[in-house]
């Protein structure tokens, strides 16, 4: 398998994990509301044609479309994908299509919005996927990223664990994968958020802004994080295509 080939496997072979952590974090009270406070204030107004890139188990395509937009979700692991649509009701909420979340299977110049719920750092050629989403946005459109400095000290030293939790069968399974992929990934060691906005900006777009999500922050001190990080301080990064 190739490098992509290997980092699906994982997210396939770990979706129903996952998941169940993010449905026991959306179980809690004012989960759901603080990701809506992430996205409603950013996004256009409703409704609009929004992707949401490495969509994964449909986390933030689900929460999009709670707010009234149109929302297709992409992505390569059919594990993910699989765990995504069991949630949908066959007459509403997100379309979620099979495909490379950095080239999307879409048409130009269709969209108001692209989403991308820590998907930047996974990236192997950031620059190419930005410029891509750049020609899928409408004029006017807005790219929306939530991400973290996950590994600022480099994924192979970095002491692994999910909180205060023994380390996992998944922890050893991430660090393997992830470890062996991080010459591929040059945004995952980055030890500063300007460097994800200078991507952006060098794609093409313009009045990038970046905030601190201290609330989603405090939620993941209490839940804990996927096994392989650690709680970090999470950004989102807002941009415009003119």
């Amino acid at each position: 398998m190739n490098v992509q080939d290997t980092l699906d496997d994982y997210w396939s072979r770990w979706a129903a994990d996952y998941e169940a952590h993010q449905q026991q974090r959306l179980r809690d009270h004012g989960e759901v509301q603080a990701w809506e406070r992430v996205w409603r204030p950013v996004l256009p107004q409703a409704p609009a044609d929004v992707l949401d890139v490495g969509t994964g188990t449909g986390h933030a395509a689900l929460i999009i479309a709670g707010l009234g937009h149109r929302v297709t979700g992409i992505d390569l692991a059919e594990g993910m994908l699989a765990e995504a649509r069991r949630k949908v009701h066959a007459t509403s909420g997100p379309r979620f299509l099979r495909g490379d979340a950095a080239d999307p299977p879409v048409p130009p110049g269709f969209f108001d919005a692209i989403t991308a719920r820590y998907l930047l750092w996974t990236l192997r050629h950031p620059d190419e996927a930005l410029r891509r989403w750049h020609r899928l946005l409408r004029p006017g459109g807005v790219l929306v990223a939530v991400d973290a400095l996950w590994f600022p000290q480099g994924l192979t030293s970095h002491d692994a664990h999910d909180g205060d939790a023994p380390r996992s069968g998944r922890s050893a399974h991430f660090r393997r994968v992830y470890g062996s992929a991080r010459q591929d990934l040059p945004l995952a060691e980055a030890a500063d958020i300007s460097v994800f906005a200078a991507r952006i900006e060098q794609a093409g777009f313009s009045e990038v802004s970046v905030d601190e999500l201290p609330e989603i922050m405090e939620r993941d001190r209490r839940h804990g994080v996927a096994p392989g990080h650690e709680v970090q301080r999470q950004h989102r990064i807002r941009a415009v295509r003119r």
